[in-house]
């Protein structure tokens, strides 16, 4: 298979070499005008200066003001016989399918930055002429980077993006506030830095284990009367924790929305 990048900064790299090394595809090219050629990838400075051939993947991540042109310039050679993936935020499938005239299937990608290191998450949803083989083949692609997960309904992609596109940074915020209690009780800030991200790195494997719940994993941590339990009763009292990561959640889906009706 040939897959076909319409920007290629380092997500796409990251997908794209991961694509490669799981045997996905044989060959990637790319159209991004700031990028040199890169190894085992073709880059060319604009869509008109690609060979007129048929791809079988195009995945569009160039900024959301430019997806609507990049698709229109896509012609019936390019993209006879392929499935268009757009990891562009709030671009609605109707915007895509519109700037392709019909001319191929699409798919909304909303992928997470752990794909840089193989442990992404990506949510999914597939226009109504996506084909089951090629739904197979886009699940496929994005669990060669992480895992991925599609969604019954487009609107559903806003919750995706509030809980597993923006939850790094949730955890990350949390980590940074971590090992910056860690320094105010005594520790140096590199020893409580390491804490934090091992204790992270620890936690997110017990949570993916197939038969994990979360509560579960609490409490088996929590002894009465303990210390952590001393610590969860802060977080716990008056639903304060669970209410303010509800509002950001919230916030974010809202916010979503907003950049799908171009707001």
């Amino acid at each position: 298979m040939k897959a076909l990048f319409l920007g290629y900064g380092r997500m796409g790299s990251a997908i794209g070499n991961a694509w490669r090394e799981a045997d996905l595809v044989e060959q990637v090219i790319a159209v991004d005008p700031g990028l040199p050629n890169c190894e085992q990838t073709l880059v060319y400075p604009t869509l008109e200066a690609v060979p007129p051939e048929p791809f079988d993947i195009i995945l569009v991540a160039v900024k959301p003001a430019l997806v609507a042109s990049a698709l229109a310039g896509l012609g019936e050679a390019l993209c006879a016989q392929a499935v268009v993936i757009s990891v562009a935020a709030g671009i609605p499938l109707a915007v895509l399918e519109q700037a392709l005239q019909g001319r191929c299937p699409v798919v909304r990608a909303m992928p997470n930055t752990p794909v840089l290191v193989g442990a992404g998450c990506t949510g999914l949803f597939g226009g109504s002429r996506l084909t089951v083989a090629q739904h197979q083949l886009v699940g496929r692609l994005f669990a060669a980077v992480g895992s991925a997960h599609w969604v019954d309904r487009e609107t559903q992609l806003d919750a995706v993006t509030a809980l597993s596109g923006s939850g790094p940074a949730y955890y990350h915020l949390f980590s940074e506030a971590l090992a910056q209690a860690g320094v105010a009780l005594g520790l140096p800030a590199e020893l409580a830095r390491r804490l934090a991200a091992d204790t992270a790195f620890g936690a997110a494997s017990l949570q993916r284990r197939p038969e994990a719940d979360f509560a579960a994993l609490r409490l088996a941590v929590t002894s009465p009367n303990g210390t952590t339990a001393a610590a969860i009763e802060v977080f716990d009292q008056d639903q304060t924790l669970r209410a303010l990561v509800l509002r950001a959640a919230t916030a974010a889906a809202v916010r979503s929305q907003e950049l799908s009706r171009g707001e």
